[in-house]
């Protein structure tokens, strides 16, 4: 089936997503086992009850595997939009710590649908070409889904540091990873309630020595690399001081807390 591109305000304004609702919207940062004890896992469960999100978007139907096999979504708790990049969505490709954790992630998109009839799958396409319009398979959702909540938009992830970022990183234009290019997407829209959880935005300082190596299937950007070492076009030191920024300003909120999270691993 061909699915049309929308400008940005179109498919959130379809979403329902609204300025001062509470918005959580969950990233990849979940896909390393060893920042998520129990404990941890408990105390940000905690944290999405008492924020009551009017809508929860998760990055990659993947992901979202994890926060559910994790408890950190309760089982009955419903995702009500996917990112998910349009040429993984196609070919399959994951840029994950162990992409063998994810051989069903076909399976789970049509799980996602269970849980919530009415999710939204937003491919994207942020770099290179993007056409007006993009194919998708009818096959990798259920049969009885409502193939108009499947949609296409697109974004530039260049961006430039802020100024209070220049000191420490720079002027220069780069990459954004595709979870900070959504949230600035997001925050472009006008949000002023966003929560997150699964980003790395304790800054730049922070220890890599409890994060776990890339497998990655071999790739060598990845392998036997850690977060903040990884050899791609994105600087996610940059984007870590950028966001915990944004938290410490109020202009996001990080429902994770680092010492929490290291008291945590201090008990395992």
């Amino acid at each position: 089936m061909i699915v049309k591109r929308l400008d940005i305000e179109r498919l959130f304004k379809d979403v329902g997503l609204q300025e001062n609702d509470p918005i959580l919207y969950l990233g990849g940062r979940i896909d390393d086992d060893k920042l998520y004890p129990p404990k941890y896992r408990k105390y940000l469960k905690d944290k999405i009850k008492r924020l009551n999100p009017t809508k929860i978007i998760c990055h990659n139907h993947w992901y979202a595997k994890k926060y559910y096999e994790r408890g950190i979504l309760s089982k009955n708790a419903k995702i009500d939009m996917i990112f998910v990049y349009y040429n993984y969505l196609v070919d399959g490709k994951l840029q994950a710590i162990n992409p063998t954790d994810y051989q069903d992630h076909r399976t789970w998109m049509k799980i996602l649908i269970d849980k919530n009839p009415n999710i939204v799958y937003a491919m994207y396409i942020s770099e290179g070409h993007k056409p007006p319009a993009v194919d998708a398979r009818e096959d990798w959702f259920t049969e009885d889904y409502d193939l108009n909540n499947i949609k296409y938009f697109s974004f530039d992830r260049k961006y430039s540091p802020p100024s209070f970022a220049h000191r420490r990183h720079g002027r220069g234009a780069r990459d954004a990873s595709d979870g900070f290019g959504c949230i600035n997407q997001l925050l472009d829209s006008g949000l002023k309630n966003l929560n997150i959880i699964g980003f790395s935005a304790f800054g730049s300082d922070e220890d890599m020595s409890y994060h776990s190596e890339y497998d990655c299937n071999g790739d060598k950007r990845f392998l036997g690399r850690k977060l903040f070492d990884l050899n791609t076009s994105e600087d996610l030191r940059t984007e870590s001081d950028i966001m915990k920024h944004w938290a410490q300003t109020k202009k996001i909120t990080n429902l994770e807390n680092h010492s929490k999270l290291l008291d945590a691993l201090e008990e395992k």
